[in-house]
């Protein structure tokens, strides 16, 4: 493991962050709270990180060597919250957060939201729901469809693009997927597919997509996923941060 000189005593209201992108990395130093990133061997580093902002460079994917990169290196940090918006960072996160007793989703509801609820009836092509918790509140943000980027809000903002029984339908689907997860806090990105002409829930992840999908949903909706899972992990929430004239709450 390789890391920065920076932040390696203990300090209070620092965010740890695994796998971030360039967007979520400048999304968290507009925040203004330190921030120490953790990032995969070969990661470009160079932009991720500013004068107020540490790196560790390991193979998160390892489970013991995590675990251990974890007690000797990130537990000395004393860490606000370890969080990651990407797939691949969401479960050492989820594990960080286990061993250090901070705040985050529990290791078994990643597990739940991955598993989800496959269903063989259900065909064709995908569509992805982003929602976004507070204290098990959930806002139905933006619904894309696989492959197919929207330009307008028309064709992202959910309760423009579906009649109104087709929202409260899948609205109704994603709380129940949801609240079974046990997801309570943070950015959800939800794997749908049509069954009998209606849409129903597969699985999901604790993540905002890629840093396009993450953008052109801000720019949107409104709505800046990252910029509000950042915040809630980091103790800075703020209903300027979440609150839009698009973003909807899951159930009306």
């Amino acid at each position: 493991m390789v890391g920065t000189g920076r932040n390696t005593t203990p300090t209070t209201g620092l965010l740890v962050v695994i796998d971030a992108t360039t967007h979520t990395a400048r999304t968290a130093h507009a925040l203004g709270c330190r921030t120490v990133f953790v990032q995969r061997p070969g990661a470009p580093v160079h932009e991720l990180v500013d004068d107020s902002s540490g790196y560790y460079s390991v193979d998160f994917t390892q489970t013991a060597l995590f675990t251990g990169f974890v007690e000797e290196v990130l537990r000395p940090l004393a860490p606000t919250a370890v969080i990651s918006l990407s797939d691949e960072g969401a479960m050492p996160a989820a594990r960080a957060n286990a061993v250090l007793g901070t705040a985050g989703t529990p290791v078994e509801v990643i597990e739940r939201l991955t598993a989800g609820m496959p269903d063989e009836a259900a065909v064709g092509a995908e569509r992805w729901a982003y929602t976004f918790s507070e204290a098990a509140e959930h806002r139905w943000v933006a619904l894309v469809d696989e492959g197919a980027p929207p330009s307008s809000a028309e064709a992202m903002l959910p309760e423009q693009v579906l009649s109104p029984d087709e929202y409260d339908s899948v609205a109704a689907a994603l709380k129940r997927f949801l609240d079974t997860a046990g997801l309570r806090n943070g950015p959800a990105r939800i794997r749908l597919r049509s069954r009998d002409g209606e849409l129903c829930v597969l699985d999901g992840a604790p993540t905002v997509g890629t840093d396009e999908q993450s953008e052109l949903i801000r720019r949107i909706t409104g709505f800046d996923l990252t910029r509000a899972g950042l915040a809630g992990a980091a103790g800075l929430a703020d209903d300027r941060l979440t609150n839009s004239a698009h973003a909807q709450e899951a159930t009306r």
